[in-house]
């Protein structure tokens, strides 16, 4: 695990000289780091059905808009690539 440490030497725990607590890195109970994760887990606002529908909605849309601009931005160029090659020849 790597140490991080503050820019700034008057900070705590700057010093090479002073790591970190070892305490603080090391796991010691594994049940406990579980629960503190569900608690944590508990703590997110995720979002609702609605929400997530609407988003995934949005993200169907613009894949369709975008599909269409890419499907006319190919069209034109390719009109002007014919038009070029047959003033070539």
């Amino acid at each position: 695990m790597v140490e991080r440490r503050s820019p700034k030497p008057e900070a705590e725990g700057s010093s090479p000289s002073a790591p970190a607590n070892i305490d603080e890195i090391t796991m010691k109970n594994p049940i406990k780091f579980i629960q503190e994760v569900k608690q944590e887990a508990f703590k997110v606002t995720w979002p609702t059905g609605k929400e997530t529908f609407q988003g995934a909605l949005m993200v169907f849309a613009m894949a369709v808009v975008m599909s269409l601009f890419f499907l006319l931005l190919d069209q034109v160029l390719k009109f002007f690539l014919e038009l070029l090659l047959k003033v070539s020849i």
